[in-house]
């Protein structure tokens, strides 16, 4: 029995961590060739390692691919080793706060609609001309967000509200040339994002989010990757402009259904794929090593150069939003930290949030 994708040659975005490794995993058991691509710090070459080791074929590429250049490099490298490319999968994106609308940091807006957006347009306009060539095809991320929204990241359903919409375009005008794109929409999956202790949800929409599923479960990211398989195989060669809900039931359920579930249904296949970074993938979008406590609620985030924290106090009921620069001087050894606030940031809260550093008030700086 010959395998979905053998001899097809595929670019997985953010294939280092969760979803993207699992679609890379599975995409090379079912005999493709794979560009295992990935953020700078993404675990990328590990993963590719792996694939090889376990009798696949894979290559790593490390770059952010909502850059233009990147993108492109990205492509180009595919071309460069393999000569041609079947399947593009557009998985690369972001999870990076969870605030109310009117608290939700603008700059963490931005970064969301640059790595969520930008990245998938980007690859998809430097790849179609090759997929032409070959009548390949576009496997994209969605989200049962972008069917749903989501409470407390308003933006993050937003771009895959956007994600559906540019896929059913892309089917209908790439169509004539062989050309077919489909999304797969996840649901809760276990993964970084959907844990209180790994990503940014605090542990009530975490419970919220799991027992919205009839299944009564996360998904796991083998799941995601089987839909993938298929969707990027010719076994769905008519199958264009589809949403494909992996959701456990989430979109079609009315409330906390997945309390009705017993236990015993609620436990999720082990699976075929070996995944080492099933559960990575925040590991340079957190802060790290900053300790709970039990006065200072807080959900803090990590951009290249920023830092964003939403504190509340709740012996005061004070709410604080913090911003904190990170800026080296090239004569000097020393990293200062800039921040800024909403209302007066005590040293307590500082020290709590970002451990090591003090506050000096007259300048507003804090240094290691």
């Amino acid at each position: 029995m010959s395998r979905l994708l053998e001899g097809k040659v595929a670019i997985v975005t953010g294939a280092g961590t969760g979803i993207g490794e699992a679609i890379a995993h599975k995409f090379a058991k079912e005999g493709a060739k794979v560009v295992v691509n990935g953020l700078p710090d993404d675990p990328v070459e590990e993963v590719a390692k792996a694939i090889n080791d376990f009798g696949g074929e894979a290559i790593a590429d490390r770059g952010d691919v909502s850059e233009t250049n990147q993108a492109q490099a990205c492509v180009e490298a595919t071309i460069n080793q393999y000569g041609t490319l079947d399947i593009l999968v557009n998985n690369a994106g972001v999870f990076l706060a969870t605030a109310q609308t009117e608290d939700y940091p603008i700059e963490a807006f931005d970064q969301t609609l640059k790595m969520n957006l930008r990245s998938a347009f980007l690859m998809t306009k430097y790849a179609l001309p090759h997929l032409q060539k070959s009548r390949g095809n576009i496997v994209c991320a969605g989200s049962e967000a972008g069917f749903n929204g989501v409470a407390q990241n308003s933006p993050y359903g937003g771009t895959k509200g956007w994600m559906h919409a540019f896929v059913k375009g892309v089917a209908v005008e790439q169509a004539k040339y062989g050309v077919r794109a489909n999304c797969y929409c996840p649901g809760a999956i276990d993964t970084a994002w959907t844990h209180k202790e790994t990503g940014p949800m605090d542990a009530q929409m975490e419970e919220t989010l799991i027992m919205a599923a009839p299944m009564g479960r996360r998904g796991t990211p083998e799941e995601i990757a089987n839909v993938c398989a298929f969707l990027a195989s010719e076994q769905a060669s008519y199958v264009t402009g589809a949403l494909w809900l992996v959701d456990g039931g989430v979109t079609v359920a009315k409330g906390a259904v997945g309390q009705q579930t017993p236990e015993s249904l609620r436990q999720p296949p082990s699976g075929e794929l070996r995944l080492d970074h099933q559960k990575e993938g925040l590991n340079n979008q957190k802060c790290r090593g900053a300790p709970m406590c039990a006065r200072f609620n807080r959900r803090i985030y990590f951009t290249p150069t920023m830092a964003y924290a939403i504190v509340n106090d709740t012996k005061s009921s004070a709410i604080s939003k913090l911003a904190v620069t990170f800026c080296t001087s090239s004569n000097s050894s020393r990293a200062s930290i800039n921040f800024r606030s909403d209302r007066a940031t005590s040293g307590s809260v500082i020290s709590t949030l970002f451990p090591g550093i003090q506050r000096n008030s007259a300048s507003r700086t804090v240094k290691p």
